[in-house]
């Protein structure tokens, strides 16, 4: 069953935190202190300083920075941003909202909405959403950190909301459930899970990933129980929906997960791996109209997914069309990891190999 994880920005494996001992892993360690104070000391308005701060943050360590780079494969604590130099965006976030609150400026924690994407790891979907720093300077704007050493004003096609503090701590926790459900350590999954929910028990996020990973625990029943509180807190949740959906199928319960989806299709018409779904469905049940109409809407949407070009390649050939599933078939091997491009190549030849017979018969 491919499950629907909610996570802050493309995280992928996880290592044993470096400072877990703290039970408040965005508390700014002293030399992020001094750092923040000393190259925002000579600066005496707070946009200054908080340009200040940011773009030191990533400047080259021998031009006086820190030299903090993107990495997603872990959520760090803010002292191991400091000691490794690398952080995701819920990282770097913490980590810039540290610093300034270290030198007195009230920076927050926010998100930016229209920045989401979906993206498939392993047997899970994340819905993967962007979390960004907010601060207010009167008169001016809202300012923005992004991962990025500029600031940026909060405007109308940038898409900001505040996120308060509980459920920011939330989302961390869940971030390192998922990333440890994706090394198999089940039991350090459920743990990050709960602690999710402690944050913030009225967001619909923790509840969605610790039945993720009860789900894959095989607690289907306290899956289903989480999947479905979940949606009573956001009934608009995408990814609980498709977990809850899948689960009952399985379960055998076709009619309930049926109607679920009638209910789901307006929520999750823009989850590209949802299309891909019912577009396999429909070439299952030799509807290639509605099969080719489903995988193209997921390939508008995520259109460098190689698993989608796979599957409209398998949809031409059930129409005849091979030579489009041969085009279908190197492009899903340009997209694919160079440690999968090797199974597109012995499709690709099969499909090559099956068209000149075709060929040759039609000469005949």
């Amino acid at each position: 069953m491919v499950l629907r994880a909610w996570v802050i920005s493309g995280l992928l494996l996880g290592m044993a935190f470096l400072a877990r001992g703290a039970e408040n892993p965005f508390l700014a360690p002293p030399e992020l202190k001094d750092f923040a104070f000393q190259v925002s000391a000579n600066h005496q308005s707070n946009q200054a300083k908080l340009q200040a701060i940011l773009t030191s943050i990533f400047r080259p360590v021998e031009e006086g920075g820190l030299g903090v780079a993107y990495d997603n494969a872990r959520t760090r604590t803010v002292p191991e941003v400091w000691w490794e130099r690398k952080a995701n965006c819920l990282s770097m976030t913490a980590f810039y909202v540290a610093a300034c609150r270290s030198i007195g400026i009230d920076a927050k924690y926010a998100e930016a909405l229209n920045t989401n994407r979906w993206r498939k790891v392993g047997n899970v979907v994340r819905f993967e959403r962007h979390v960004v720093a907010l601060t207010r300077v009167p008169p001016l704007d809202d300012l923005v950190a992004d991962f990025l050493p500029t600031l940026r004003r909060r405007t109308g096609i940038y898409v900001v909301a505040l996120l308060d503090e509980p459920r920011f701590r939330s989302l961390y926790y869940s971030n390192r459930a998922v990333e440890l459900l994706g090394e198999g350590k089940l039991e350090a999954a459920m743990e990050e899970a709960r602690i999710s929910l402690e944050a913030d028990a009225k967001g619909s996020v923790g509840w969605n990933i610790q039945g993720v990973v009860q789900a894959a625990s095989g607690d289907v029943a306290a899956a289903e129980k989480s999947y479905r509180m979940a949606l009573s807190l956001d009934a608009r949740d995408g990814s609980a929906m498709g977990n809850l959906e899948g689960l009952l199928r399985n379960s055998g319960r076709l009619e309930e997960a049926m109607k679920l989806r009638a209910l789901s299709e307006e929520v999750r018409k823009k989850d590209p791996y949802y299309n891909a779904y019912l577009g396999e469905e429909a070439l299952n049940e030799g509807n290639l109209v509605e099969a080719l109409r489903r995988i193209q809407v997921a390939l508008k949407i995520l259109p460098h997914e190689p698993e989608f070009f796979l599957l409209q390649a398998r949809i031409r050939l059930s129409q005849g069309k091979i030579d489009d599933a041969v085009k279908d078939i190197q492009e899903a091997k340009k997209w694919a990891d160079p440690v999968n491009r090797e199974r597109y190549d012995n499709k690709l030849a099969i499909i090559q190999g099956e068209a000149e017979r075709t060929k040759a018969d039609r000469k005949k």
